[in-house]
């Protein structure tokens, strides 16, 4: 009698202490959700200030990624905030640093995709997440494009546009956004062939896009204007100045501006002198 009372003094002690632990565990797992929103909504309040003050930004968001890492890397959040530091040092020009950010960012959402595979998920499902996954290639291409490794970027908005071309027919902006973009590494590199072919892929794409009520006005301007003064920048360079000339005036009635063959951001940038770098400069 005295082991079995024991054991049963011994087993509520047990029970106690597990529940105790459970509390705490479940404690902790509820508290985390909060931090990590008040560390993302303070470090988006920096970031969204005039004057962005980066390093105020930097500090909550990496403490908002300490706590996103709880529910997982596979969290949504964790992977939105980890963009999100990676966009931020990427909007500071520091782009070593934001290469691997960007390269883990794209290897969570290829791991992603799989994992929607795998499970036999809705295409609308594996859609939205490959569309994720070329922004991450894209950004990541975009900070290879700032520490002048071209072929690298070239290498990564291919890939995007491949796995545009795995989701079915996606005529969409993103997918004028790529080409246009990896025509102007195309031009840098000087494959100019190439670059006039993308830039009158993408062009067409913006053409088919500009009454679509589903496109982002604001997006489709940008797009629109990036790809319209690049591809006049090629036009005059080789020669084609009347051409490159009819694409800025249609840029500058864009902006709202008149209808010069100068360019808001690069006044010299067009002058017949200007002359585009050989390949491999």
């Amino acid at each position: 009698m005295v082991n079995i009372a024991k054991k049963k003094h011994n087993y509520w002690i047990y029970l106690v202490g597990s529940m105790t632990v459970c509390l705490t565990t479940e404690t902790h797992a509820f508290s985390a959700p909060s931090l990590y929103d008040d560390y993302s909504k303070k470090a988006k309040e920096y970031m969204d200030q005039r004057q962005s003050r980066f390093l105020e930004a930097e500090k909550f968001l990496r403490a908002a990624l300490f706590q996103a890492k709880r529910f997982g890397t596979d969290d949504k959040r964790y992977r939105t905030t980890l963009r999100d530091l990676a966009v931020l040092n990427y909007q500071k020009a520091d782009f070593r640093d934001a290469v691997p950010l960007f390269t883990q960012s794209v290897s969570l959402a290829h791991r992603a995709v799989t994992k929607l595979k795998a499970k036999h998920a809705s295409q609308a499902e594996i859609a939205e997440e490959t569309r994720e996954w070329v922004a991450d290639l894209a950004d990541l291409a975009d900070c290879h494009r700032g520490t002048s490794k071209y072929q690298s970027a070239a290498a990564d908005y291919q890939k995007g546009i491949k796995l545009l071309d795995g989701i079915g027919k996606e005529d969409t902006l993103q997918r004028a956004e790529l080409e246009s973009e990896l025509a102007d590494v195309y031009t840098v590199l000087g494959r100019y062939d190439d670059a006039e072919t993308l830039y009158r892929k993408a062009m067409t794409r913006l053409s088919d896009k500009k009454n679509d009520p589903r496109v982002d006005k604001k997006s489709y301007q940008s797009v629109s204007i990036d790809t319209l003064q690049d591809y006049a920048m090629l036009l005059r360079s080789t020669g084609r100045e009347k051409e490159g000339d009819q694409l800025l005036a249609e840029m500058r009635k864009l902006l709202g501006l008149p209808e010069d063959a100068a360019t808001i951001r690069d006044a010299h940038a067009f002058d017949p002198i200007k002359k585009l770098p050989e390949a491999g400069q």
